[in-house]
């Protein structure tokens, strides 16, 4: 997965973030994804106190759980606030910081002693902003004097403007939890508090009204004229002004006129019943400042008895979310041009694969074909040191020819036109053909081919193709086992699968390389000073042989030695 697609898909993650959890474990979740998408070494979150203002780092990742406790205690005995540092200078700024070197911070020396201990030199502190209001901070730290590109500051503040989200919306329903079980409660004492109705009524109006005025969110109410009636402290703050400038003010005022159009017309229909504005409209504020600001604006009517008497409204700024949907378009167009590019490119690769194997293959085979004819003597006697050095050019041009039939094939996959002709094929007279053919290479090593096969069903399968990857594990088999070394053939049936596994006494192979021999040119050793050959198609070729009978191929190694096991299934399960 290229580096914009894991960006994307981290910060696809991180909006997914189930808000439910505990707020510790979403914390987290956001810091272990921002970490591996851009390999930093740990992480923290700084949160202000929605009530007190209160600053303190909330979470870390990578640094123990202690970590917070310490950080505050190391302020406390240097008598500086946990501000005093660079995350102050975010928070008065609302501007990412970034410390090349935490060693040469001078606000940093109240701490330095844990960053000499946990071992972090880079690092980038984000402020998590709601609107223009900055609630906290996403921090990223680099084990080594690092300098952080222009992508990876992208991708923390993205990350860090979603963190900000999930904080603000976990906080919204770890209150909505809270007041649905006192609701509930509520709700159990209320037979009991019948007596008490007028007093309570007081009350929860009281409390609407300071929730009202309260609320994070801007709250308003309007007549039906579309003139504002009332507006909560989060509404003035996002208008930039005073109530006494909002209340008996017309939409008019506060919109764009595209807006303005659109609010009204859906103003009267909702108030017609013709649409109750189960979606949220994405509306154009305008400031009394002169600010232009988008907002998500979700509407219920007001009703006194049968009377519609006016409508209540939420507001949801959301201009930095528009700005990074946008970012995202942008970076998707970017992504999908460069996959179209990567395909086309790998198109011309497979044709010039293609082309120029058949090019090189008419001439190899009549250089072979002639070769032969003078080794054989067919065209004139030839001495002994002559026929060493046809011998040298036969065996090079049989290797060369098996080079490019690897191609040939590697081509005809790509382009998903590697042929099979199946039929009922004897999977032991195959095993039997590939030992027989192969027991030249393996005599001139001294290598003994010993065979333990059990009585087999007939397949369904392509004879020929399963012949070429038997040959070539065995071929690799003896490639890689020493002189006197041995190789063990074994083949049985289950209920649904025969199994064939071919063991040799080589070399090995270490461990974390078993799942990426199969691919397609990869080689354990690629050096130019490599001691075996080969170009790394065989596995590649053998895998999809076997894939398109159905079956699955894999390695074993315990460092003594490989396995290589083949599945294939039986006639009657692919019937099924």
């Amino acid at each position: 997965m290229d580096d914009e697609k894991r960006k994307l898909k981290a910060l696809s993650d991180i909006a997914s973030i189930d808000i439910t959890l505990e707020f510790k474990e979403i914390l987290q979740n956001i810091l272990k994804i921002a970490c591996e998408t851009i390999n930093a070494n740990s992480a923290t979150i700084i949160l202000v106190d929605e009530e007190t203002d209160e600053v303190r780092m909330a979470a870390s990742y990578g640094l123990g759980q202690d970590y917070p406790e310490r950080v505050h205690e190391a302020a406390r005995d240097a008598g500086v606030p946990l501000t005093y540092g660079p995350s102050g200078i975010v928070l008065k700024t609302g501007k990412y910081y970034i410390v090349q070197n935490a060693f040469e911070e001078p606000r940093g020396k109240p701490w330095l002693h844990l960053t000499k201990e946990l071992g972090f030199s880079s690092i980038l502190f984000t402020p998590m902003k709601r609107g223009s209001k900055v609630i906290g901070l996403l921090n990223v730290y680099m084990a080594r004097v690092h300098r952080f590109s222009e992508d990876e500051i992208d991708f923390v503040t993205i990350a860090a403007s979603q963190a900000a989200s999930i904080v603000h919306n976990s906080r919204m329903c770890s209150r909505l939890i809270n007041n649905i079980l006192e609701l509930e409660q509520y709700e159990g004492r209320l037979e009991e508090k019948v007596k008490n109705a007028y007093k309570e009524l007081y009350e929860s109006e009281v409390k609407y009204r300071d929730l009202f005025e309260e609320a994070d969110d801007p709250m308003y109410t309007l007549d039906t004229g579309g003139y504002f009636q009332t507006i909560n402290n989060a509404g003035l703050k996002a208008l930039r002004c005073t109530k006494e400038y909002v209340i008996g003010s017309h939409m008019s005022k506060w919109l764009t006129p595209e807006s303005l159009i659109v609010f009204m017309e859906l103003l009267q229909k909702q108030i017609s019943g013709e649409n109750q504005f189960e979606q949220p409209v994405t509306l154009e504020i305008i400031c009394k400042n002169g600010e232009h600001r988008l907002s998500e604006i979700r509407t219920r009517i007001i009703r006194e008895g049968d009377r519609i008497t006016g409508v209540h409204g939420i507001a949801r700024d959301v201009t930095e979310k528009k700005k990074l949907e946008q970012k995202i378009r942008e970076y998707h167009e970017r992504l999908r041009k460069s996959c179209e590019d990567l395909i086309e490119a790998d198109r011309i690769k497979t044709e010039f694969i293609s082309n120029i194997t058949h090019e090189l293959l008419t001439p190899l085979t009549s250089i072979r074909g002639f070769t032969e004819l003078i080794y054989d003597e067919t065209t004139g006697k030839v001495n002994d040191e002559q026929k060493k050095s046809l011998d040298i050019i036969l065996r090079n041009s049989d290797r060369l020819i098996r080079l490019i039939k690897d191609l040939l094939d590697i081509s005809q996959l790509e382009k998903n036109k590697f042929g099979m002709r199946f039929g009922l094929v004897s999977i032991g007279d195959v095993i039997s053909k590939c030992m027989q053919d192969m027991q030249p290479q393996a005599k001139y090593k001294e290598i003994t081919i010993t065979r333990d096969i059990k009585p087999l069903p007939r397949i369904w399968g392509d004879g020929e193709r399963l012949t070429q990857v038997i040959t070539n594990l065995l071929s690799n088999a003896i490639k890689f086992t020493p002189q006197k070394g041995t190789i063990t053939i074994t083949a049985k049936e289950s209920q649904n699968e025969v199994k064939i596994s071919i063991t040799d006494t080589g070399i090995g192979i270490p461990h974390d390389q078993l799942s990426r021999i199969f691919e397609r040119f990869y080689q354990i050793d690629g050096s130019n000073s490599r001691k075996y050959g080969g170009a790394g198609l065989g596995l590649s070729i053998c895998k999809s042989i076997v894939e398109s009978h159905f079956g699955s191929i894999w390695a074993e190694s315990n460092g003594n030695g490989s396995t290589f096991n083949i599945l294939l299934p039986k006639l009657e399960c692919i019937k099924n």
